[in-house]
């Protein structure tokens, strides 16, 4: 259980920012899992200062280290970043969005976009989680709940984590770049991913994806048996 000593178990920021109501959700579900913020800190290699600063609103997590804290308390994303069901005009928004995009799609939805239990993931109206130039899709047309299925977008300088936090989860990792390149770090060894090439490894070996190159890195990723993987 959380101790008094940790310093984001104290009061909740009073705030409405997107930043502090993330932090608030993941503060709220690692005391309902029991989980101290030393705890948490160990599991996904960052400092319990850093947890607590994300806690409280004053820092935000790489789109990795988001995913690595959702998992290790079993919390879907969509319970922790807000969902606009909206197309926007403007620059993506950071957090979880809905994307809708309009053009050239039937006046009517077809029945099979929206019954339940509906095997079609229509590329206009998947869930992507967007933070900083990293852009993660999911394309199963629901939860998986134990492989992820994902179109990851890289703008140029983009990374899944800082290159002194690398993450680490359950399962095997399948990535095969379409177009642009990725520099891919597993545990100490570095690889150079070009449009055409595949990469599979163990997902509790430490890695990181970067995108060092000036044009947009896009890819294809499967983690096989993550189990308890967030909600895209």
């Amino acid at each position: 259980m959380s101790t008094s000593s940790d310093p984001a178990d104290g009061p909740p920021p009073n705030s409405a920012s997107p930043l502090d109501t993330v932090g608030q959700k993941l503060r709220k579900a690692r005391l309902a899992a029991g989980m101290s913020v030393r705890e948490m800190a160990r599991r996904v290699d960052v400092s319990p200062s850093f947890i607590s600063q994300v806690e409280l609103g004053r820092t935000k997590p790489s789109v990795g280290t988001l995913y690595a804290i959702a998992t290790e308390m079993g919390v879907p994303l969509d319970d922790l970043m807000p969902v606009d069901s909206t197309a926007s005009s403007g620059p993506p928004a950071q957090g979880l969005k809905l994307i809708q995009k309009e053009a050239g799609r039937p006046s009517v939805p077809d029945q099979r976009d929206t019954e339940p239990g509906s095997p079609l993931q229509r590329g206009d109206r998947r869930h992507e989680l967007r933070m900083d130039k990293a852009v993660w899709g999911r394309l199963t047309s629901d939860h998986d709940p134990e492989n992820d299925f994902l179109h990851v977008v890289y703008a140029p300088g983009g990374e899944s984590c800082p290159e002194d936090s690398l993450i680490h989860h359950p399962g095997v990792e399948y990535g095969y770049v379409i177009s642009g390149g990725l520099h891919v770090q597993v545990g100490f060894t570095h690889y150079e991913l070009n449009a055409g090439d595949s990469i599979r490894f163990e997902s509790m070996t430490p890695h990181r994806l970067h995108n060092p190159f000036d044009v947009e890195s896009v890819s294809i990723w499967i983690v096989v048996g993550r189990g308890g993987t967030p909600v895209l």
